[in-house]
């Protein structure tokens, strides 16, 4: 008794035929990927005073971000973090205040900027150092 594949017998020749058949009426097939996401830009960030006074105010000016983008900025400070928004202008510029208080002399807080418009994301940071009241 001999042995024969599918695809060797008139049945099996045809059912591979119509298998192909098929797929190429079908045409490619798709798989949806998901849209790539915009990469990161830089934007950038200066403190109007580096080294500001307890109980004191102190800008966060931001600037090379989209014109009118949703900017935020948290201040990460020894126990705590303090979040400010605002809109950019249509330079792509924003200034946010940040009142002191009693801050930790001496001890760093950074500051993180995250701006958003559409698609593209802005990151940066900066920070500044608080010194004891007179």
């Amino acid at each position: 008794m001999s042995l024969t594949t599918p695809a060797r017998t008139k049945t099996g020749s045809k059912l591979m035929a119509l298998t192909l058949a098929v797929g190429l009426l079908a045409g490619p097939i798709a798989v949806d990927a998901a849209p790539a996401e915009a990469a990161t830009k830089k934007c950038a960030v200066k403190m109007s005073n580096s080294k500001p006074r307890q109980y004191s105010n102190t800008w966060a000016n931001v600037s090379k971000v989209g014109s009118k983008a949703k900017v935020e900025t948290r201040a990460h400070y020894k126990t705590t973090k303090t979040k400010k928004k605002a809109t950019a202008s249509k330079k792509g510029k924003a200034s946010l205040k940040y009142y002191i208080s009693g801050a930790t002399p001496g001890k760093a807080v950074k500051v993180t900027v995250t701006a958003k418009k559409g698609k593209t994301t802005w990151k940066c940071s900066t920070s500044f150092k608080p010194v004891k009241k007179r």
